[in-house]
């Protein structure tokens, strides 16, 4: 039994260390996954990397999320930002800043309020802001499984531009639904799985559409190492950046 956890350990901390692509859908459910009862929760996560090919890529990560649970509804704030030195000589960054509400969060079925800013520069996005909501329903709720999904409408400002091409902005109405379902295995470990589906209601099958998985594993009451692999297709892009990426992003989460 040991030697099966230290093996455990020894493989997450290989998957600390491995490179990512950036998405660009935020995953909500990720965040509200532990923390279910009232008061305030947060938790700080950080990652770093050094490589070196041609070129030293140096990254440099943090978001910090924080939840109050009243004992009717909740309030989501998420915070993220990441920085990318290529030998020195640039510097490419992401982020995002999120603001959900879900209301009478007890019940089966329940409406949510979000709004969001966000920006990419490594895929070329300057600006994105949207604002919405939806209703959220509980299908399953287990002590150690639960699941969850959720429907809406919210409404989409963009800005794109690479290099020295001209800038494109979009402002568009879209739908955003997603499904999420949360098993835990142990006290210490939990998996998470999610799948979001945006698209315009004209466009309805060739939407933005993101699949992941991430597990979490409680090293001691404040510290929880998190290992997620992501995988997002935008049938039609904006600008010429790829329609298929993939991210696999390994932390330290801190929560207090």
């Amino acid at each position: 039994m040991r030697i099966y956890s230290r093996s455990v350990l020894l493989f997450c901390l290989f998957l600390f260390f491995a490179d990512s692509a950036k998405s660009q859908l935020l995953n909500v459910e990720r965040v509200r996954g532990d923390a279910d009862t009232t008061g305030w929760h947060g938790d700080m996560g950080f990652d770093f990397s050094l490589s070196r090919y041609k070129d030293r890529v140096l990254k440099i990560g943090n978001n910090t999320n924080t939840s109050y649970y009243s004992e009717k509804h909740s309030y989501l704030f998420l915070n993220s930002i990441e920085l990318v030195n290529v030998d020195g000589s640039s510097l490419i960054s992401s982020g995002y800043f999120h603001i959900r509400s879900e209301l009478f969060r007890k019940n089966s079925l329940s409406p949510e309020l979000f709004i969001q800013y966000q920006y990419n520069r490594n895929m070329g996005l300057e600006n994105r802001a949207l604002a919405g909501g939806g209703v959220r329903y509980t299908f399953l709720d287990y002590e150690n499984l639960s699941g969850n999904i959720a429907t809406g409408l919210m409404y989409e400002f963009e800005e794109w531009k690479l290099g020295d091409e001209d800038a494109v902005e979009n402002q568009y109405l879209k739908s955003t639904s997603n499904i999420s379902v949360i098993g835990r295995i142990n006290p210490q470990t939990s998996i998470l799985l999610t799948g979001y589906y945006q698209a315009r209601p004209q466009r309805f099958f060739r939407p933005r559409a993101i699949m992941e998985s991430q597990l979490n594993v409680r090293m001691s009451r404040y510290v929880t190492l998190s290992v997620s692999f992501t995988m997002q297709h935008d049938a039609k892009p904006i600008i010429d950046v790829p329609k298929l990426t993939y991210e696999l992003k390994n932390g330290i989460l801190i929560n207090f």
